[in-house]
């Protein structure tokens, strides 16, 4: 699994089968967390991905359903389970409930942190750092009394969709700047003395922005 895809440490992966339902207000609780206006830059997301591999899982249906409704929900192209955050639903007690065809590859539930906004093709070290800060926060935050067992996370990664992304910057982001495919990492403590001026310049607007934890 690749180093951006980042399990909270508080909330355990769950294996997601032909008919699997779960209950919505543990996911509530970490929405109500990370819907706090202190992470205004950040947002944490539910991840279904094939078993053992970042693919999108493919389901058939998902909704979300109390004693008295039933909704369907969307899966975004990137495997993301779009949820409404709703006290009602979780007065309600409601359940989401996700279907996969007969056969299908099992897939896993992922809990991941990432960008709220969207991003420029130019970004300053500035808001990479409040970024990188929010997200160090409500991971602590999410992971309760086990944040004191989690690695530092030192940067953040960018996601684009094409290969080969190119960056262009000052010598010290520029060393370090580490990418893998599509995947590249920057370690915010190897650059804390640069100005918070300093422009990070794409050939390609980044899909998403990750924390970065290195193994």
């Amino acid at each position: 699994m690749h180093k951006f895809v980042v399990l909270l440490f508080a909330l355990v992966p769950a294996a997601v089968s032909a008919d699997t339902v779960f209950n919505y207000d543990g996911f509530f609780a970490r929405m109500k967390k990370s819907e706090q206006p202190q992470y205004s830059e950040v947002t944490l997301t539910f991840v279904l991905q094939k078993q053992a591999t970042i693919e999108p899982c493919q389901i058939e249906q998902a909704k979300i359903t109390t004693d008295i409704s039933e909704a369907p929900l969307t899966l975004a192209t990137n495997g993301e389970l779009i949820l409404p955050y709703e006290k009602v639903f979780n007065d309600r007690k409601a359940m989401i409930r996700l279907v996969q065809k007969s056969g299908a590859t099992p897939c896993d539930l992922n809990f991941r942190l990432r960008n709220k906004m969207p991003l420029g093709q130019s970004i300053q070290l500035k808001q990479l750092r409040t970024t990188h800060q929010q997200f160090d926060a409500l991971l602590k935050d999410l992971a309760g009394m086990g944040k004191y067992f989690l690695p530092a996370m030192t940067g953040v990664t960018f996601q684009f969709t094409n290969s080969e992304p190119r960056l262009e910057s000052s010598n010290a982001v520029q060393q370090a700047w580490h990418c893998q495919g599509n995947v590249c990492h920057l370690d915010l403590t190897a650059v804390k003395n640069e100005s918070d001026e300093v422009e990070l310049k794409f050939n390609q607007t980044p899909d998403y922005l990750f924390p970065y934890i290195p193994r």
